[in-house]
């Protein structure tokens, strides 16, 4: 799946990715966060322990929503596929940058004042983009 232009331009906004999984019961589970555009993939970043990270294990498919932050009725939805990678050190090298995009300057304090907790890396792929609005 390639973005066309005008996606990446709505994804390189600093918006709020609405991410869902699937329990090992097959119920949705949602979590709003942070993001960052990188090529054909969103990265998301969060702790191992995180019950999306254990979702994935169970099963990588995954849906998302990207609001504009001034009219939510302006959104791209994404389906597709998540892998975890566990790699603490490139997770928060990869958080540094997502951080930057929605805090600017305090993204490093930010960063490094998290816990020692492992972090994982989420590479989404999407194979499915529509936009709205």
């Amino acid at each position: 799946m390639t973005l066309t232009d005008s996606q990446r331009e709505f994804l390189d906004q600093p918006a709020y990715l609405r991410l869902a999984t699937l329990m090992p019961d097959g119920s949705p589970q949602i979590t709003v966060l942070w993001y960052r555009l990188d090529g054909e993939e969103l990265h998301v970043v969060c702790p191992e322990s995180a019950q999306k990270v254990a979702n994935l294990d169970n099963d990588p498919r995954v849906s998302a929503v990207v609001e504009a932050p001034s009219d939510p009725y302006k959104y791209i939805e994404l389906r597709g596929t998540c892998e975890a990678v566990r790699d603490d050190g490139l997770a928060r090298q990869d958080l540094r940058k997502i951080a930057e995009r929605y805090i600017g300057d305090r993204s490093s304090e930010f960063v490094d004042g998290l816990s020692n907790d492992p972090r994982v890396l989420l590479r989404i792929t999407p194979t499915k983009v529509r936009s709205y609005g």
